[in-house]
């Protein structure tokens, strides 16, 4: 729990009650690689702080096409936003790549927390304020830089990727075929 404060007071520093208050709501969880945490086409109720390993976000197309939405990493939370917002099933699910450890809580206790307590609450808005940066660049560099320039920038944030999750994750979260990323990491490494 106490990684789980060192970032939370990245964000907003708590009080000792706050902290108190907030861990009456957590759990901490242990999953194989491949469990889905959260389910594509069902309503979420929880969300997580991961503690180790990796995970994505993916939605599956109509045509039965999987799309990798996002890669967490260790200290990152994850959730169906959207769907928890809104209140409805789930377009995307979340799946170990890895054995994890997480923390997790209910969505509906933590929302009342938030609400009730204005330093939890500072803090949920700051976490959504990153991940809204996080995703408009993510959008940028998918239309604004080149397969290869989206690896790079894949591992400079995460330089061990490579050592924990599949070939497979990494292409198709840069939004090309294995194929391709081998060829990129042929011609990068070859040099």
């Amino acid at each position: 729990m106490k990684t789980l404060l060192n970032t939370i007071n990245k964000y907003s520093k708590l009080s000792e009650k706050s902290w108190e208050d907030f861990k009456r709501i957590l759990s901490i969880k242990e999953y194989v690689n491949g469990t889905c945490i959260s389910i594509m086409g069902q309503r979420p109720s929880k969300i997580f702080f991961l503690i180790n390993g990796y995970a994505r976000g993916y939605s599956i197309s109509e045509k039965g096409k999987t799309y990798n939405r996002a890669l967490f990493e260790p200290l990152d939370f994850m959730a169906s936003l959207s769907a928890l917002i809104k209140q409805e099933k789930a377009n995307l699910a979340i799946e170990c790549l890895s054995d994890c450890k997480l923390i997790e809580a209910n969505w509906t206790d933590f929302l009342n927390l938030a609400n009730s307590n204005d330093e939890i609450g500072l803090f949920y808005r700051k976490v959504l304020e990153e991940r809204f940066i996080k995703l408009e660049l993510s959008n940028t560099q998918l239309v604004t830089l080149t397969a290869t320039e989206r690896y790079l920038e894949l591992k400079n944030r995460c330089p061990n990727i490579e050592n924990n999750i599949s070939q497979f994750h990494i292409a198709s979260f840069i939004g090309i075929s294995p194929i391709q990323l081998s060829r990129i990491r042929k011609k990068l490494y070859s040099s």
